[in-house]
């Protein structure tokens, strides 16, 4: 074995015992039911000095399987109903957690401005095999919008005892999470992705889309990482998975942010994506950052995007 499988070797263990350790003992069930928040939450403060609860690891009902989420309740949410945001992590479909950094800053932004946050993590499409020499066993289309729908509906579901109002969430991810988030939302009405997962007596509609450098049109970039069927023999699959063809007139707004330095998903996908909601005469906000790369989060060296979310969900929410 040579110093680099002995490398890999050492994170798959890593991985193996965290997955165990944070997997098994601090999972708590709430697959059909506030179970989960019954449980004694963690008391937190945001670094603005926020206090708020947190249920993490809560786990919700997906397409196949329970999927897991943490829940971030401001201290006062059970006395005055306040909006809620939606966050899907991103890492290519294949990787990235609900508790990544990016995610966890949304989240405690969120509270800072007096709303709920619920970030989720989803089906990822499954390797086999050293991470060196990986063989690809199943791509996660379509049970990663199922899972993402899933957890919209199940904060819907369960809007009384979060204290949020079901009628003023948003929804917000960053790269992959960003594709996930605008197909969410722009799917509210299409019948084949509202049938599948959980909690399906619930409506799948969102007041807002905030999409951080996401992909809108998979053709383009990316579908080949989450869809098994190929393009050429099923196109109407990855038309399906892609966020463009499901505008129209009821199309929430999108704020739209991408740098001009993102050398992973090229900021002309997102050009052209402003220039089809022109088109159509379709509510959104486009903030070019200039030199900024991949991942940023809220506040990038280049510019502090805190102003420009916080305006953009209270014209939303009002």
């Amino acid at each position: 074995m040579n110093s680099v499988q002995a490398n890999w070797l050492c994170r798959i263990g890593v991985i193996v015992a965290l997955i165990f350790a944070s997997g098994t003992k601090n999972t708590v069930f709430a697959s059909e039911s506030l179970d989960a928040l019954t449980k004694t939450p963690e008391s937190r403060k945001t670094s603005n000095g926020t206090n708020y609860k947190l249920y993490s690891n809560a786990s919700y009902s997906g397409a196949e399987q329970n999927q897991l989420m943490d829940v971030y309740l401001p201290n006062n949410s059970k006395s005055t109903p306040c909006p809620a945001v939606l966050i899907i992590h991103g890492g290519g479909w294949t990787g990235g957690d609900k508790a990544d950094p990016r995610e966890r800053a949304f989240a405690e932004f969120m509270i800072d401005e007096g709303y709920a946050a619920v970030s989720v993590n989803y089906t990822l499409t499954t390797f086999e095999g050293a991470a060196w020499k990986s063989k690809r066993l199943k791509g996660s289309w379509p049970q990663n919008i199922y899972d993402c729908k899933s957890a919209l509906r199940w904060m819907k579901k369960n809007a009384d005892e979060l204290g949020i109002d079901q009628n003023r969430i948003a929804v917000i991810g960053g790269s992959a999470g960003g594709h996930l988030a605008l197909l969410t939302g722009l799917s509210a009405e299409n019948e084949t992705l509202n049938s599948g997962g959980s909690f399906l007596d619930q409506n799948n509609s969102v007041r807002c889309i905030i999409d951080f450098y996401g992909i809108p049109d998979v053709r383009r970039w990316g579908g080949g990482s989450f869809i098994d069927e190929s393009r050429q023999e099923h196109p109407e699959i990855w038309a399906l998975a892609s966020p463009v063809e499901h505008l129209s007139k009821k199309s929430p707004p999108i704020l739209i942010v991408h740098g001009t330095a993102d050398a992973t998903v090229k900021i002309d996908l997102s050009n052209e994506f402003v220039e089809i909601l022109k088109a159509k005469s379709l509510p959104h906000q486009y903030v070019v950052i200039e030199n900024a790369p991949h991942s940023f989060g809220l506040q990038p060296s280049q510019m502090n995007l805190r102003p420009v979310v916080k305006q953009f969900l209270t014209e939303n929410f009002e």
